[in-house]
């Protein structure tokens, strides 16, 4: 995983593969709450979608709903 540290917006977006799923990260349009949107999709299905405050917390959330897709997947409760 690389290091993104910003106190301002991105440029473009950052798009990330992590456990055969791709993340997608961009700026929230909404310019007055701010903080990241970020998104988890597989064979261009979105799979499920967030907002955090900094990029790398965005990253961990989308990561943390990847581990949970395959979880689920393989039928074992991630909320026990």
């Amino acid at each position: 995983m690389k290091n993104y540290r910003t106190s301002e917006q991105l440029v473009g977006a950052i798009e990330e593969k992590f456990g055969g799923f791709d993340i997608y990260i961009e700026n929230n349009p909404d310019h007055f709450r701010g903080g990241y949107e970020w998104s988890v999709s597989k064979d261009d299905e979105m799979l499920d979608t967030g907002l955090a405050f900094d990029v790398d917390s965005a990253i961990n959330e989308a990561q943390e709903s990847i581990n949970n897709l395959n979880k689920n997947a393989l039928g074992i409760n991630p909320y026990p």
